[in-house]
């Protein structure tokens, strides 16, 4: 199945001149989501391993990256990518005042692995604007 998208206008400011042009973005309508059920099912289709035991590792994968990473490890999963914190603080006038309290974690990032961004890559694509716009019928004319 194709990846959905619709076609946008944006302003591009990176000449001289501001210019509006259109890009593609991912359609807010995508093809129906996988559950980990439907996943556990793939999974066990190829390997050994029944589809329970699949889904028990799957529902215990975010619960050990989370383990990892607030020990302060990056996350990495072979074939599939590499999962570390984005951190941020209070600006502050002196090293010493960045104290631990004044640092949170902003976001959970993800770095596909260069493998697997190649798999995803080789897809198909599919404008929504051309699949729900109404063409003429053959030899009628509007």
């Amino acid at each position: 199945m194709p990846i959905n998208y619709v076609v946008r206008k944006k302003k591009d400011q990176s000449g001289n001149e501001v210019k509006e042009l259109y890009y593609a973005v991912p359609s807010a309508i995508q093809n129906k989501g996988v559950s980990e059920k439907q996943l556990a099912e793939d999974l066990h289709d190829n390997s050994s391993l029944s589809a329970g035991d699949v889904l028990s590792v799957l529902e215990q994968l975010p619960k050990a990256i989370a383990r990892h990473m607030k020990e302060g490890r990056t996350v990495t999963i072979r074939g599939l990518g590499t999962f570390y914190p984005a951190l941020s603080s209070e600006g502050c006038e002196t090293p010493e005042e960045c104290t631990p309290n004044k640092v949170r974690l902003t976001r959970i990032c993800f770095r596909a692995d260069t493998a697997f961004t190649y798999d995803v890559k080789h897809c198909e694509f599919e404008s929504m604007q051309l699949r729900f716009t109404k063409r003429p019928k053959p030899g009628k004319e509007e």
